[in-house]
C-alpha cells in the first residue's frame, strides 16, 4: 500500500533545460523537472538517460547545458555544491566498496567525507544505519567475505547516513531477496516522511507499492510525468486479451493462464481487461500515448 505523501511543498529539485551529451549523444536531452517530498521512481529502457540524470543529480556530474537547482542550492557554485552533498546521500548502480574495509569503516569514511567531525556521533550513526539494513552483526567483517547482496546493503547504509533531505538510488533492490526488497521499501517510506527520494528501477510493482509520483524517460527525456494511477489511465481501453496472438496489436505476450494479453488500439469487439502500471509504462515508453 502506498504511503501517503508528505504535506511539505517545497521543491528539492528543480531542473530546466537540463542537457548531458556523450559526443554526439545526448544522454539526456532538455528535462524539465521539478520534484518535492516524497518518492519519484524513474521507469524506462535501458540506455533512457535514467543513471545520467540520477549522476547529474548528485553532482557527480555537471550539465552540459541548463539549469539546476538541489535542495534550493546552485551545484555550479563549489560552496554551494558542498552544502547540497552534506545533505543527499547516493547509490549509484554498481557501488564500488573497498574489499579490505569492514562496512563500520566504510560507513565511517563516507561521513568522514561528509565532513562530520564529531567521533560519538559517527560511531552512532554508521552503527544505527547498518543495523537499518540488517548489517548489524556483519558490521565487522571484511567486505570482501561478503555476499553481493550484503555488499549492495552496505552502499545503501553508506547513501542513508545522516538522514539525507535528498535520497537518490539507481537500482537499489539489485541482489537483494524478496524479503530484503520488502524491508527496503519500507526504509525509503520512513526516508520519504523526511524528505525527496527518486528512485529508478526497471521493477514497476517497486512504482506501484512505493512512489507517489512517476517520471517515465525515453530517450533523454520525460516521456511522462504524474502519479502512478494516472500511468495506468494513459492505457485504459487500450488492453484486451483473447485467445490467439493479436498482429494489429502494439505488444502482445502470452500470460500464465495461456492467454494472449496485448496493449495498442483495440479492434472491434474486444475482451478488454483493466490496466496495469505495466501496461501504461509499455505504452508511454514505446513513445504511445
Amino acid at each position: 500500500m502506498t504511503e501517503t505523501a508528505p504535506v511539505r511543498t517545497a521543491l528539492t529539485v528543480e531542473a530546466t533545460g537540463l542537457v548531458k551529451r556523450y559526443g554526439r549523444t545526448a544522454a539526456v536531452d532538455g528535462i524539465d523537472l521539478a520534484v518535492g517530498p516524497g518518492v519519484l521512481g524513474l521507469l524506462g529502457p535501458n540506455g533512457a538517460g535514467k543513471t545520467t540524470l540520477l549522476r547529474m543529480l548528485s553532482t557527480v556530474l555537471a550539465p552540459d547545458s541548463g539549469s539546476l537547482r538541489l535542495l534550493g542550492r546552485d551545484p555550479g557554485v563549489p560552496q554551494e555544491r558542498v552544502e547540497v552533498r552534506r545533505r543527499l546521500g547516493y547509490l549509484p548502480q554498481n557501488p564500488r566498496l573497498y574489499p579490505s574495509f569492514t562496512p563500520l569503516e566504510l560507513v565511517d569514511y563516507v561521513a568522514v567525507l561528509k565532513e562530520h567531525t564529531d567521533v560519538a556521533w559517527r560511531r552512532r550513526e554508521c552503527t544505527r544505519v547498518l543495523e537499518s539494513v540488517g548489517m548489524g552483526d556483519r558490521m565487522h567483517h571484511r567486505i570482501r567475505t561478503l555476499s553481493g547482496g550484503m555488499q549492495q546493503r552496505v552502499a545503501l547504509a553508506a547513501a542513508l547516513l545522516g538522514s539525507p533531505e535528498l535520497l537518490l538510488l539507481d537500482e537499489p533492490a539489485t541482489g537483494l531477496d524478496p524479503e530484503q526488497r520488502l524491508e527496503l521499501r519500507s526504509l525509503l517510506a520512513t526516508s520519504a516522511q523526511r524528505g525527496t527520494v527518486v528512485l529508478s528501477t526497471h521493477n514497476t510493482g517497486e512504482v506501484a507499492a512505493l512512489c507517489h509520483r512517476v517520471a517515465v524517460m525515453r530517450e533523454g527525456r520525460v516521456w511522462f510525468l504524474g502519479t502512478p494511477a494516472e500511468l495506468i489511465a494513459t492505457a485504459e481501453g487500450r488492453v484486451w486479451e483473447s485467445e490467439d496472438p493479436d498482429p494489429t496489436a502494439l505488444r502482445t505476450w502470452m500470460t500464465a493462464a495461456g492467454t494472449y494479453r496485448h496493449i495498442g488500439a483495440p479492434p472491434a469487439g474486444a475482451d478488454l481487461v483493466a490496466a496495469t502500471l505495466d501496461d501504461g509504462y509499455l505504452l508511454v515508453s514505446a513513445g504511445h500515448q
